[in-house]
């Protein structure tokens, strides 16, 4: 099996949707739970709330990732492969900086360097099916 059948941007598509449809899922239904672990100290109505939205966020986000990897096909999905992932290191660079700042209970950085490195094997993917059809 080559390269370029096991880097398939489909398959990351669809896998982290997959992935952060069942994590915002439940980020969503046990946000009091979520908001215990992520502010420890001072947990809040207000901070299940952030949880809450950022479970509906990821939900939006993970919905998007599956019907592209379903729905779409050639260059395009290499295009939305590489673009998804591009975006997606942002906001997770973003977020990771932001949370090291408020001591935010989720913040990991092995956590951070498989997803990023996964994001990034995504981004790859779509480049090397770039000129399939």
């Amino acid at each position: 099996m080559e390269i370029k059948q096991i880097l398939n941007p489909k398959y990351f598509l669809i896998g982290f949707g997959v992935l952060f449809l069942m994590g915002g899922t439940y980020n969503f239904v046990d946000a009091e739970n979520a908001a215990e672990t992520a502010y420890p100290d001072t947990s809040t109505d207000r901070d299940v709330f952030y949880e809450q939205t950022f479970g509906a966020f990821s939900i939006g986000l993970a919905s998007l990732s599956l019907v592209t990897g379903i729905f779409v096909k050639g260059r395009e999905l290499s295009i939305m492969a590489m673009a998804s992932s591009a975006s997606m290191l942002v906001v997770f660079s973003l977020h990771y900086t932001s949370g090291e700042a408020v001591d935010y209970g989720y913040n990991d950085p092995v956590l951070f360097g498989v997803l990023a490195s996964l994001l990034a094997l995504q981004a790859v993917s779509g480049y090397i099916h770039l000129e399939d059809e």
